[in-house]
């Protein structure tokens, strides 16, 4: 869960140093929706679970964005690492719930 926070954070200060400030709200809120429906994907698919729907996300979240004017269509590469911190989370957090439910027993130790 660590490497993909430090990815986080390390986009969250990329975006404040070069985004300008005109621009920065919209691609807060492509970052924002990204983070939550990759990391949605990555926690519904589980461990093990397949990988295209996260490939999809990242494909029509480009398509879309290339298709929108101005401050969005200059945005549309922004989602590609969003989505796979995103999906990153989703996974450990998937990977930890199990782990929850299937204790080590005592005598495997």
């Amino acid at each position: 869960m660590t490497i993909p926070t430090v990815l986080l954070a390390g986009l969250l200060v990329l975006f404040f140093s070069i985004v300008p400030l005109d621009v920065l709200p919209p691609a807060l809120s492509i970052t924002g929706a990204a983070l939550l429906v990759g990391g949605a994907i990555g926690f519904f698919t589980g461990i093990r679970g397949p990988h295209w729907p996260i490939y999809a996300l990242i494909l029509t979240g480009l398509a879309v964005l290339l298709l929108l004017p101005h401050p969005w269509q200059g945005l549309a590469f922004v989602p590609i690492p969003a989505s796979a911190i995103g999906y990153a989370m989703g996974k450990e957090v998937a990977f930890f719930r199990l782990n929850l439910q299937n204790p080590v027993s005592p005598t495997t130790l």
